[in-house]
């Protein structure tokens, strides 16, 4: 996806980009310091770390408005909010201008359109 770089504070340590107009937060890795600050660059998003406390009942219950997006939590940790739109090969959800791989295990073709919210705690970038 198109992101504006903005700055890094090194390789795997936390990068500034933004995306769809939302500042976002991720570690780096994706080599942003051959980049300059407003440098339009293609990067991918994923969870690098969940949090691991949460169940499936909390996650199947936390987003009842059925809201697509990403809450910055602190440093590089999100609330995403989303849909689940398929489960093969895993299960991934949509949060508006991006997907994201749910930390969720299932073939249950139910889920599919199901909301759904889960916290990553590391949001990684990857250089495309």
């Amino acid at each position: 996806m198109k992101a504006t770089f903005i700055k890094t504070e090194g390789d795997y340590l936390q990068a500034e980009l933004e995306i769809a107009g939302m500042r976002i937060y991720a570690m780096d890795e994706f080599g942003g310091e051959r980049y300059s600050s407003g440098e339009e660059i293609e990067v991918e998003l994923t969870a690098g770390l969940y949090y691991e406390e949460e169940s499936w009942e909390s996650m199947f219950s936390g987003n009842p408005d059925g809201k697509k997006e990403l809450e910055h939590l602190t440093g590089w940790s999100y609330r995403v909010y989303g849909v689940v739109n398929r489960i093969t090969p895993e299960v991934m959800v949509d949060v508006g201008f991006a997907e994201f791989e749910a930390p969720v295990d299932t073939r249950d073709q139910r889920v599919i359109g199901e909301s759904i919210a889960f916290t990553i705690s590391r949001m990684d970038a990857y250089g495309n």
